[in-house]
């Protein structure tokens, strides 16, 4: 068994007893030895994919693994507008000039 191997086994068996020690992280790491920041360290790695059978490389930087994303937007959805109690649905091709003096005019009122 490596170092590496070794190093992580030792960790999971410590994972494994403070798990069933009732204890919280704090009390447990100050009873046996280790810092909250190196438990909580290893606490992570133990929930990564695949984590008993994937060896930790210290020295090597993580692969990254780029997943494709989809993004879907309605460009056909209204955009919804409220000046005071008046209501204006914008949809795509309105008229910019319209609007502007829509909503001049229903300002002015509003401020009457």
């Amino acid at each position: 068994m490596t170092d590496k191997e070794q190093r992580r086994q030792l960790w999971q068996d410590r994972i494994n007893a403070y798990r069933a020690s009732g204890l919280t992280l704090k009390a447990w790491c100050a009873a046996n030895g280790c810092t909250i920041d190196q438990m909580k360290y290893w606490l992570y790695k133990s929930k990564e994919p695949n984590s008993s059978t994937t060896t930790i490389s210290m020295d090597e930087p993580q692969k990254l693994r780029f997943v494709p994303l989809a993004v879907s937007a309605d460009v056909e959805a209204p955009l919804l507008l409220r000046i005071g109690p008046a209501q204006i649905e914008l949809r795509p091709g309105f008229d910019p000039r319209l609007l502007r003096d829509v909503v001049k005019a229903l300002t002015e009122v509003a401020s009457c």
